[in-house]
């Protein structure tokens, strides 16, 4: 292959030609034919003029792929053998034939054309410069294993330079993009492409592509201009078929694939999906046949065992789609998509020294290849990590954070574990790994393979958990304990199911379980949800999945999450939680989950009605005397006696919650705290449930405290951290009034609350140690110690006696002294801690 690397290496220097074209107006209409789908017309118009002696590649060109778009592959093959016999110096035709032979299984033929292109062109590089052969060239010495980037540069870029409004370079680029995981750059291509030719189905369809991953609703619109251009697009088809797969969606993603096969009865990638939708559904005569099928024309075709393991593992099945990634890659040692994928699919499973490796050696061949690179700059960043290694798991964190809450982490996680695998009835592997990662960036990179996937707290891949920690979210702090028991729930469930689970069912449980956990955790009723249930948006459980999906906004993804954990719990209140352990069993043997529920609680549609009259019970308990309507605060803020008529406003509107609260609001800016105490109160009394920083709870707190009604001040607090886990503000109040009141177990409570929250500051630490003190709880204030002495305190020296205190008490003396000597290195003079030592060190004599 010495020629063909001469080709693109050797840096020659192409003339400028252009060819007669003739039947202009004809092969354009061919053409035109090719683009929006009526392949069999193509087929015989192009046969015709061929036969009527009309001269030009193209004719042959479009002929052949219209053969070979439609399955007909030795036809296609014949055609363009015949076409060489006439235009022997044509690439383009050579180019198409290594695209067919292999469903010939003729692999010798590849390698002929393979040494012709390269020595034709060398021979000839004058031939050669016009746009559909640049980017023939492009293509093909990309994949003789050219450096992406130089061939992208001389050879497509080129293209599109010397050819601004051709279609081929700018699909070209695009498409080069999106295998690159750079799907602003594939849209920078498409974008433009389009408006020089509005009406190309493959434009649309790449704009659908780079959109999907960003703006669905984008994207599906791009989707259907595509097949509403051209109703018989495979590669949108697939699309389609891919999605509903993703929605557990199968009879919808089977009729997709068959309409598929009336274009090409033997589409591989089309009989891949066919084999992975009976293989989701343990249809095993069907799975195995259908990839034979797949695999009939290439025996060898490294897509078709790639599809179904990429689909597999995208269902969390990540020990079959790793499999399948080796099989394709025992047909073609050099697909790189299959490579990818089984990177993913081996850190997923923990199998990161083999993962690594695999990424090394694609990252070298590659180096232009985003997630790639992504990943093993994440490898790099990870060795800077810490290890903290407790029963049954395995925790990254950053060296700062383990030092400061780590041992918090291995607590929570212990007795998750132990609650939840009892309650399942569910033995685990020996390790579970969890990775918390201080940078977003580092956490969507693990996670996703791209930075850039917003919206995720943390993700569970069966036996390894990702989450972002405390640090990526000073702005929107979230309840990090919450989230890993979230994450654990999904562990258990998965290993329960043998990772055979619909994401309605994991997320619900999992839902279910923080709530279980601790009252305020997890998604609860809200003044949206309320609407949204009474409003109809409740999905059918046999479509719940795809809200996860296709969302209409992050609200309805929230919802999706709590309309889950809703059918979860209705069905243990109803059913019995053993209900829900027999469902699971039935998943883990391949039980399909909507033939399961009706084995163990009732008929889909009955446990479907069942479900909106639960929800619509409490949704119209939620708030039933509230007058929901939006106030007219512009009328509020013009009143010249502001008081006199809030109150009389209130008198007459006594339900009207948000009102109540303007009228509160308006009253605080104008400095009118006493009337705004007594219009908030009426709020709360109506509806005391609205958890957040506009809860009224939370406004009437500060005012009590403002006026000195500091036990009025505490109960409000109170109230309002039984339904929301992160009031961050709450639970500062409430620690100290707690520390003012020497509460110490109240001072202990409060601090562990905040630091599931905010673990990254030093107040709720030192809270803690205080309490534990008081309390007699050694190991817990030692503990808070450390936590303080890794915040870089002023007063190191106080922390490291209290420390050496503590550990006096538990009978520790070795480290009593050492911590006592550290304490007389920040301090010399500290008189305590000398006392201190000399009597460690005379109990010792």
């Amino acid at each position: 292959m010495e020629s063909v690397r001469r080709l693109f290496l050797s840096g020659f220097v192409f003339c400028l030609w252009t060819g007669t074209v003739c039947f202009a107006a004809d092969i354009d209409q061919c053409r035109e034919l090719l683009l929006y789908g009526e392949y069999e017309k193509c087929i015989t118009t192009t046969a015709e003029a061929i036969e009527q002696g009309v001269y030009g590649e193209s004719w042959h060109l479009v002929k052949a792929e219209a053969e070979f778009k439609t399955g007909k592959y030795e036809e296609s093959l014949k055609t363009i053998q015949s076409a060489l016999e006439r235009y022997g110096w044509s690439i383009r035709l050579r180019w198409l034939a290594m695209q067919v032979v292999p469903y010939l299984n003729q692999d010798e033929l590849v390698l002929k054309y393979t040494e012709e292109i390269a020595q034709m062109v060398q021979a000839s590089p004058w031939r050669y410069t016009d746009a559909e052969n640049l980017v023939t060239l492009g293509h093909f010495v990309i994949e003789q294993g050219a450096d992406v980037k130089a061939a992208q540069d001389a050879f497509f870029t080129r293209s599109r330079r010397n050819n601004p409004l051709h279609r081929s370079p700018a699909l070209a680029l695009g498409h080069l993009a999106l295998e690159k995981r750079d799907f602003q750059l594939a849209a920078e291509m498409f974008g433009p492409a389009l408006e020089d030719h509005p009406d190309d189905p493959d434009i649309t369809f790449g704009l659908a592509l780079a959109f999907a991953g960003s703006d669905r609703e984008v994207s599906n619109g791009y989707l259907q201009v595509t097949l509403e251009k051209n109703s018989n697009h495979i590669p949108a088809l697939l699309f389609q078929v891919d999605h509903f797969i993703d929605a557990e969606q199968y009879e919808e993603a089977s009729a997709l694939v068959e309409r598929t096969l009336k274009v090409n009865p033997h589409h591989p990638e089309a009989l891949a999906y066919q084999s992975v939708i009976a293989l989701l559904q343990e249809e095993t005569d069907a799975w195995t046949k259908a990839r034979s099928l797949a695999l009939s024309t290439w025996k060898k075709n490294p897509l078709v065992d790639h599809t179904i393991g990429r689909k597999l593992s995208q269902k969390y099945r990540f020990e079959q789609g790793a499999t399948y990634q080796e099989q394709a890659l025992e047909f073609d040692p050099n697909f790189t998509p299959a490579k990818k994928q089984l990177i993913q699919d081996l850190l997923r499973l923990g199998r990161e020294e083999e993962g690594w490796k695999l990424a090394d050696e694609v990252h070298e061949k590659d180096p232009y290849d985003v997630a790639i690179y992504n990943l093993v700059t994440l490898r790099d960043e990870l060795q800077n990590f810490e290890t903290l290694e407790a029963s049954g798991f395995l925790i990254r964190m950053s060296k700062d954070e383990a030092k400061i809450y780590g041992n918090r982490v291995v607590q929570l996680l212990t007795e998750a574990r132990e609650v939840l695998t009892q309650k399942y009835k569910q033995e685990l592997p020996e390790t579970i790994l969890v990775e918390i990662f201080p940078r977003p960036a580092d956490f969507e990179v693990r996670t996703f393979g791209m930075p850039g996937i917003v919206g995720y707290l943390g993700v569970c891949f069966g036996d390894v958990i990702t989450a972002n920690s405390p640090a990526s979210q000073d702005a929107n702090p979230v309840n990090l304990e919450s989230v890993l028991w979230h994450e654990f729930a999904h562990v258990v469930t998965l290993n329960k199911t043998n990772n055979r689970m619909p994401r309605w069912l994991s997320e619900g449980i999992s839902v279910y379980e923080e709530r279980q956990r601790d009252a305020s955790w997890g998604e609860h009723l809200n003044v949206t949800y309320r609407k949204m249930i009474l409003g109809g948006e409740l999905s059918p459980i046999g479509e719940m999945s795809e809200m996860f999906l296709s969302p209409k906004s992050p609200v309805h993804v929230q919802f999706a999450y709590y309309q889950s954990s809703l059918i979860v719990e209705h069905i243990i209140e109803k059913y019995g939680f053993d209900s829900l352990l027999k469902v699971l069993d039935d998943l883990a043997v391949g039980m399909n989950i909507n033939e399961s529920l009706p084995r163990h609680t009732a008929p889909l549609k009955q446990l479907d009605e069942e479900l909106v009259k639960y929800a619509t019970g409490l949704a119209t308990e939620y708030g039933k005397n509230v007058e929901w309507s939006e106030p007219e605060i512009a009328a509020f803020i013009q009143s010249s006696e502001p008081a006199k008529d809030a109150l009389a406003w209130a008198d007459e509107n006594p339900k009207h919650y948000l009102g109540l609260k303007a009228w509160g609001r308006i009253l605080v800016e104008k400095g009118d705290s006493k009337t705004a105490i007594q219009l908030y109160e009426k709020a709360v009394e109506l509806f005391p449930s609205e958890p957040g920083t506009a809860s009224p709870l939370l406004t009437l707190a500060k005012l009590y405290q403002e006026q000195g009604e500091n036990d009025k001040e505490k109960q409000a607090l109170l109230k309002l951290v039984k339904i929301d886990d992160d009031a961050v503000a709450a639970f500062f109040r409430l620690m100290e009034i707690a520390n003012d009141e020497k509460d110490w177990e109240a001072v202990k409570q409060f601090a562990s609350k905040l630091l599931a929250v905010k673990p990254l500051i030093a107040q709720p630490h030192a809270a803690l140690a205080t309490a534990s003190e008081h309390l007699g709880e050694s190991e817990v204030a030692i503990d808070a110690l450390d936590s303080l002495l890794a915040l870089e305190p002023a007063d190191r020296a106080d922390l490291y006696y209290r420390k050496a205190i503590q550990q006096q008490k538990l009978g520790e003396d070795e480290s009593a002294r050492r911590s006592t000597l550290q304490a007389l290195e920040e301090a010399p003079r500290y008189r305590e801690a000398l006392v201190l030592l000399q009597g460690l060190v005379d109990s010792n004599d």
